[in-house]
């Protein structure tokens, strides 16, 4: 989840919650007002009622006679009299509804006391508000006088309807509002992502963050990182510009010394068996160097933005100059050339033969006497494809993803030689040619070099 997804999922949780909170406690003052407003109109309703009420007669022999209650009240309004357990008057409103409506107010009225409650006739919700008249030869007489909330539901129920359509769109403009507004305070933080990738990609540390907002928080970000690509770019550069030096200036010494030892293991005279032990370790050792020195100046030319010179070049004619060429140094392995369809395609063939010795070279030397290194050549429309099988060791699934690092070696080969720079050169040759290079490999089963190359 983007930062952005979440800061406006934060802003539109706290807007609804605060909408929330704002919603039930407005509902509830206006229920709270409703009500109140309610319970006032009763008591003046019943005052007015109890002064026109005119009560006759003598004990339990009496009767109470209401005033025409079109005067005062409204249609949602009832109103009754009551004494010694019985209806005396009531509203013409109040149907079959003729009965205390609350024992608990009646036994309150009895005792001289005003009170309200909520009764509920029929579904519909009354208040109804009971007070004492007076005594009468030892009779109280009570006054009730209700209404129903159907008003205050209604208004409720809107209420309730308006709160929530106004909530869902306050909460959906809110939500754009904090999308744009965190869209816009990331923005700059998207530029600085685009342009690091760049730098990443193409590897020039002299390329810097531009920003031209204010000195916040992300300005700080854009300086700190601005002042690191200028600490990496010095101490890369310090450190290619050591591997160029000293791997350019090795390989004339080097190249002496192997001329050298050359010469003298071919002073057949002076030949001893010991001498030529030591003089073929001396050999190998310099054959070793070399390819080392000369895999850190190609490395060391790809560091510095080296690239190739490319050219017209026919794959199948590569192909046999790499077998041709490998083939003396197979020592038992049975090394095989597939079909070869004449290719021509654009390539530097120089750098393209060391790519493909590099793989054999390898697939020779991790498969025992007696097995089988093969060298293949595909086409299709978009790719030329050069395979190199073996039937070796294979190589373990912990060590595929890092056989392409610098100085990498599986555990397995620590011990034979090599310089641990070879696939890395190879799979840059394959990448300045606008490929890459893919391997299959499960131990002792073998491995697949597939190296793709684009046919323009």
């Amino acid at each position: 989840m983007s930062i952005r997804l979440r800061l406006t999922l934060w802003y539109a949780g706290l807007m609804a919650l605060t909408l929330i909170l704002s919603s039930i406690a407005l509902y509830l003052a206006l229920n709270q007002a409703t009500t109140a407003d309610t319970d006032t109109f009763l008591q003046s309703k019943a005052r007015d009622l109890a002064v026109s009420t005119q009560i006759i007669g003598g004990p339990c022999t009496f009767y109470a006679r209401l005033p025409d209650l079109d005067r005062f009240v409204e249609a949602d309004v009832y109103a009754q009299v009551l004494g010694c357990g019985r209806v005396l008057d009531e509203s013409m409103n109040m149907a079959d509804s003729r009965s205390p409506l609350d024992s608990t107010s009646l036994s309150a009225a009895e005792r001289g006391q005003s009170s309200f409650h909520t009764i509920r006739v029929r579904g519909v919700r009354i208040r109804v508000y009971t007070m004492p008249l007076e005594v009468r030869q030892g009779s109280p007489l009570i006054l009730e006088v209700g209404r129903t909330f159907e008003r205050v539901e209604d208004t409720i129920t809107w209420l309730q309807r308006a709160l929530l359509v106004g909530d869902v769109v306050l909460l959906a403009l809110a939500s754009a509002v904090g999308w744009w507004m965190s869209g816009s305070s990331l923005r700059p933080i998207s530029r600085i992502t685009r342009t690091v990738q760049l730098i990443g990609e193409s590897q020039r540390l002299d390329q810097r963050v531009e920003y031209d907002g204010p000195g916040d928080e992300i300005g700080d970000l854009v300086r700190t990182f601005n002042r690191m690509l200028g600490r990496l770019e010095a101490s890369i550069g310090a450190q290619r510009r050591f591997v160029a030096d000293a791997s350019h200036e090795l390989r004339t010494p080097l190249t002496t010394l192997r001329l050298n030892v050359d010469l003298l293991r071919r002073d057949r005279a002076a030949e001893s068996p010991e001498r030529a032990e030591v003089l073929d370790d001396v050999a190998s050792e310099l054959e070793r160097l070399s390819r080392l020195v000369q895999g850190l100046l190609d490395l060391a030319r790809a560091d510095a933005g080296f690239r190739l010179e490319k050219q017209p070049v026919r794959a199948d004619e590569v192909v046999l100059d790499v077998y041709h060429l490998a083939r003396p140094t197979a020592d038992g392995v049975n090394l095989r050339v597939g079909d070869l369809i004449p290719t021509t395609f654009q390539a530097n063939p120089d750098y393209l033969k060391q790519m493909l010795l590099t793989l054999v070279d390898n697939a020779v030397k991790y498969t025992e006497s007696g097995g089988r290194v093969d060298l293949e050549l595909e086409r299709d429309d978009q790719w030329v494809k050069f395979r190199v099988t073996d039937t070796g060791r294979g190589i373990a699934a912990e060590d595929l993803p890092h056989i392409f690092e610098r100085f990498y070696r599986a555990r397995t080969v620590r011990r034979q030689r090599g310089t641990g720079l070879g696939l890395s050169v190879a799979q840059w040759i394959a990448r300045e040619h606008g490929g890459h290079i893919e391997v299959e490999s499960a131990p002792d089963h073998g491995s697949v070099f597939t190296v793709w190359l684009p046919q323009n």
